[in-house]
């Protein structure tokens, strides 16, 4: 398994992003409960992210890269409805970036490039780090 030496030198978070459309994002659904859900919400173009570390084999976790209330009080909503008996234990919320959504989202990268996110991902799953099978 990757150590926290290794996944910092990768500089994971280096590689900052926007949406430039509004986009539809799945995202993690966190609860003080041995569960968590899933869900999708429409994410606001001019929205920036930065990958954090490993989710996957394919993915990383990223997160928001400026405080949006709004948007978070738009997903807490959608927990309340569709979450109706866990509502009062939601912990938090995890967005991630898979490698197919690197090659199919809008995006404009600030920092970096989805060829770097690329070849990070890559590097997670080769033998030398070992995090994934």
């Amino acid at each position: 398994m990757a150590t926290d030496a290794q996944i910092k030198a990768l500089k994971i978070d280096e590689n900052v992003f926007e949406l430039t459309e509004d986009t539809e994002l799945e995202y993690l659904i966190h609860f003080a409960a041995p569960f968590t859900g899933a869900d999708k919400c429409l994410i606001p173009k001019g929205t920036v992210f930065a990958p954090h570390g490993p989710m996957r084999g394919d993915a990383l976790y990223m997160h928001l890269v400026e405080d949006n209330e709004e948007l978070f009080k738009k997903m807490e909503q959608l927990v309340k409805v569709n979450y109706e008996q866990l509502y009062t234990r939601l912990q938090g919320f995890s967005f991630f970036i898979t490698e197919e959504q690197l090659h199919k989202l809008p995006l404009m990268f600030r920092s970096g490039s989805a060829e770097r996110m690329l070849d990070i991902m890559r590097k997670l799953r080769s033998p030398v780090y070992s995090i994934f099978p």
